[in-house]
C-alpha cells in the first residue's frame, strides 16, 4: 500500500505518495514502526527464511548493535551487507 499525503502549495493541493511501506516489529520487548521500501522489506524476509529466524529477532540484532543511528538506517546497512557478503564469500 502506499501512502499519500496532501500538501498545499501556492494554493493548489497536491497529493504526494511514498513508496516507503510501514510494518511494526518487536525489538528488545517494544512494538516499533519501521518504514522501508518494499524490496527491503523483501530482502528482509529472505534473510530470515535464509539465517532460519523470525524478521523480529533480525531487527532485534540491529538494534543492539546500531549505537547512534537510527534503526531504518542501520536496517538498510545491515541488508547491503549481508547480501555482499553472500555474493563475496570469503
Amino acid at each position: 500500500m502506499v501512502a499519500a499525503a496532501l500538501i498545499q502549495k501556492m494554493g493548489v493541493i497536491v497529493v504526494q505518495t511514498s513508496p516507503l511501506v510501514t510494518r511494526n516489529v518487536t525489538v528488545s520487548g517494544r512494538r516499533t514502526s519501521v518504514r522501508l521500501e518494499p524490496d527491503l522489506w523483501e530482502a528482509l524476509n529472505e534473510i530470515a527464511t535464509r539465517e532460519g529466524r523470525s524478521v523480529h529477532q533480525i531487527c532485534a540484532d540491529i538494534e543492539q548493535a546500531r549505537g547512534n543511528t537510527r534503526l531504518t538506517s542501520s536496517m538498510r546497512t545491515y541488508i547491503v551487507n549481508y547480501f555482499r557478503s553472500a555474493a563475496n564469500p570469503s
